[in-house]
């Protein structure tokens, strides 16, 4: 703090008597701009009084004898647009008793006009039998040469092998019936071929059974590709599939 400022009481009268002639002269300053500028007797000022004074009087008087339209009225108002009486509603109010039953009924009506699904019909599968040739023995050919089936369908192919050498239905896609076979002679270095009943792990594969013992068979379901042609089936038991084959002929 500063001691060595006068703050004696005359000293804060004065300050306290230029403060309130500042403000006064502010004040005369104010005053004397609203004269110069025309004050009351300002023409445009009466001029805007009198534009707003007869503005409220024209909408009172524009309300003057106006009639409030009637529950009737409304009525009849909506009549004339909508060309029928309204109707009140027959809902019930919600959450009451009668509002559950009334929700139950809706539900039940919509229950009984809903379209009935149709029970998904039965697929057609289209049964195949295949038979390796038993007689005389050895002789490592199928019965059938050639086998039909229509594109797109299932089948179900039953294998008989009453051969006395084990066998197996390897069906390959168009032209890989050499790819498919070499990898077959392949797996006479694969130790675990018997556990694959000797059908190589390949894409050009469509379907096949496992290794069928003699006087054994086996079913197996599979879709026939959709694209028409000749499709090689062979078995791929190593030294087999060069005498072991066939075709299956899919048609549209």
């Amino acid at each position: 703090m500063n001691n060595t400022v006068d703050s004696s009481p005359l000293q804060r009268l004065g300050i306290f008597l230029l403060g309130l002639m500042v403000f006064g002269a502010f004040g005369v300053v104010a005053w004397l701009g609203f004269k110069v500028s025309g004050g009351d007797n300002d023409s445009n000022y009466a001029k805007w009084s009198e534009e707003r004074i007869a503005k409220v009087k024209a909408i009172n008087d524009a309300q003057v004898g106006e009639i409030i339209p009637t529950d009737s009225d409304l009525e009849n108002f909506a009549i004339s647009l909508g060309g029928k009486k309204p109707q009140a509603t027959k809902k019930p109010v919600p959450g009451t008793k009668v509002f559950d039953e009334w929700m139950k009924k809706q539900a039940a009506d919509q229950a009984a006009n809903a379209p009935k699904n149709e029970e998904p019909k039965e697929e057609l599968v289209v049964k195949l039998i295949l038979k390796a040739v038993g007689n005389p023995p050895g002789t490592m050919k199928f019965e059938e040469a050639d086998i039909t089936a229509k594109a797109g369908s299932k089948v179900m192919l039953t294998f008989e092998n009453p051969d006395v050498l084990q066998h197996n239905f390897v069906l390959v896609k168009i032209g890989k019936k050499e790819a498919v076979g070499a990898l077959a002679d392949a797996m006479l270095t694969d130790p675990e071929a018997l556990k694959k009943h000797f059908v190589p792990t390949s894409d050009d594969i469509i379907a096949s059974t496992k290794l069928v013992n003699p006087s054994q068979s086996e079913v197996i379901e599979f879709t026939i590709p959709k694209e028409p042609g000749d499709y090689p089936y062979i078995c791929t038991f190593p030294g087999h599939w060069r005498l072991m084959n066939g075709t299956l002929k899919v048609t549209n």
